[in-house]
């Protein structure tokens, strides 16, 4: 039985933003393997599958999102110092995966994963961005489509149990059978440094 709640899109996309007039290219997908995603599971930005559905098959789009659509203003308040400690185990300070501007994963009491990037090592703290690195910014994106389709509930859930087989990591959460299926077909942005039409 079809679910209209989901659709298909398989797109290929540009991805800028707008800095003293001028557009800057952030990212873009691969060619060779154009992004797929399922509307409605929490796989990109609401506002990037709400702009991007409108296309057909075979057109090519363009469009922009404001920041408010996007990720918001800076928050100075997710600027972070803490404890050296806290990437010490063992009493030792991780310096293969701790150093300037390295992103890392981080997991807060209530078990929520996000992203930080290190922007300062001290003597005894590690200063944390947590803003998203689009955080702030208006994005235009130009690209493809090269599928928009129906998808049913069942093609939905056996997408996620092969991501979750081939161990994507993420964290959709977004009620389609599976709490994976974020990013696997994002590429060529810095991990963690988000951007993918809002991929989380």
């Amino acid at each position: 039985m079809e679910n209209k709640k989901h659709r298909l899109m398989v797109v290929s996309y540009e991805l800028y933003c707008i800095e003293n007039g001028k557009e800057y290219i952030i990212e873009k997908s691969d060619d060779m393997q154009p992004m797929q995603l399922y509307t409605g599971c929490d796989m990109a930005l609401p506002a990037f599958e709400q702009e991007v559905v409108k296309f057909d098959k075979d057109t090519d789009f363009k469009f922009s999102l404001t920041k408010e659509q996007a990720y918001g203003e800076r928050d100075d308040k997710s600027v972070l110092a803490l404890d050296k400690a806290t990437f010490s185990p063992n009493g030792v300070f991780d310096t293969e995966n701790i150093y300037k501007d390295a992103v890392v994963p981080l997991q807060n009491e209530e078990g929520q994963r996000f992203l930080g990037k290190v922007l300062d090592i001290s003597d005894d703290k590690v200063t944390i961005d947590l803003n998203h690195p689009l955080a702030g910014k208006d994005l235009i994106f130009h690209g493809h489509v090269f599928e928009n389709r129906e998808a049913s509930e069942e093609e939905v859930k056996d997408f996620f149990e092969q991501m979750k087989q081939h161990h994507c990591s993420g964290g959709c959460g977004g009620g389609c059978g599976s709490d994976c299926g974020n990013s696997c077909g994002c590429k060529d942005h810095e991990e963690g440094e988000g951007g993918c039409c809002g991929c989380h």
